[in-house]
């Protein structure tokens, strides 16, 4: 691990800290306890957002379909890479309290605990699922929305910030993943986009 790359965590995780950032990160980052207010958002896209916004949220579905299951799930066995909290003591990790349903953890006192690794590994580190879809949904709404994606983008940054802070990543993590969704969300985005025209085209022969 070079030198950098832990200072950097140090600062960001133990150092560049406070009290109300040991509950909004954490909330940040626990992304599963948002599912019910995300959905409702899909919902109210899918049926009262127009052919434009239905595009938009089938762009985005795939690609967190395609950044999480394969892009990241690949990488992570391929590369294999420790997260901090399970390969270095000293390590504070954050995390929200436990609750259920999950939408109640937002509503309970935070975990803070001191990294002391026995050989447990949860999950790998390289590269961040967390940035990977994010990134990949902020530029699939960017393409869309342009107003709306700069704060979409602005939200995945706090995602990918909170990951470092939480103990779950190193900062080299992050920029690698930020680009990974970024090429991901694009990439969906044009594939669908050509599908469609070469449907319309199809069509206009018809």
């Amino acid at each position: 691990m070079s030198t950098w790359d832990l200072d950097l965590l140090r600062l960001i995780n133990q150092t560049w800290s406070t009290g109300w950032l040991d509950y909004v990160m954490p909330a940040i980052s626990a992304i599963e306890a948002w599912m019910p207010p995300l959905v409702l958002v899909s919902l109210a896209l899918v049926l009262r957002g127009g052919r434009k916004a239905r595009v938009m949220f089938l762009c985005a579905a795939l690609a967190i379909g395609i950044g999480d299951a394969l892009v990241s799930n690949t990488l992570k066995k391929l590369v294999g890479r420790v997260r901090p909290r399970d390969a270095m003591e000293g390590v504070i990790i954050r995390d929200l309290g436990h609750a259920t349903p999950p939408v109640m953890r937002l509503f309970v006192k935070p975990v803070r605990e001191m990294s002391s690794p026995r050989g447990e590994l949860r999950g790998k580190s390289f590269p961040s699922s967390h940035t990977v879809n994010m990134f990949a949904v902020a530029t699939v709404v960017a393409c869309f929305y342009r107003r709306i994606g700069l704060g979409v983008y602005l939200l995945a940054a706090a995602v990918a910030w909170s990951r470092i802070y939480c103990g779950a990543h190193w900062p080299s993590d992050i920029p690698p993943s930020m680009a990974l969704g970024v090429l991901t969300g694009l990439g969906v985005v044009f594939f669908v986009r050509r599908l469609a025209g070469k449907k319309a085209t199809e069509e206009a022969k018809a």
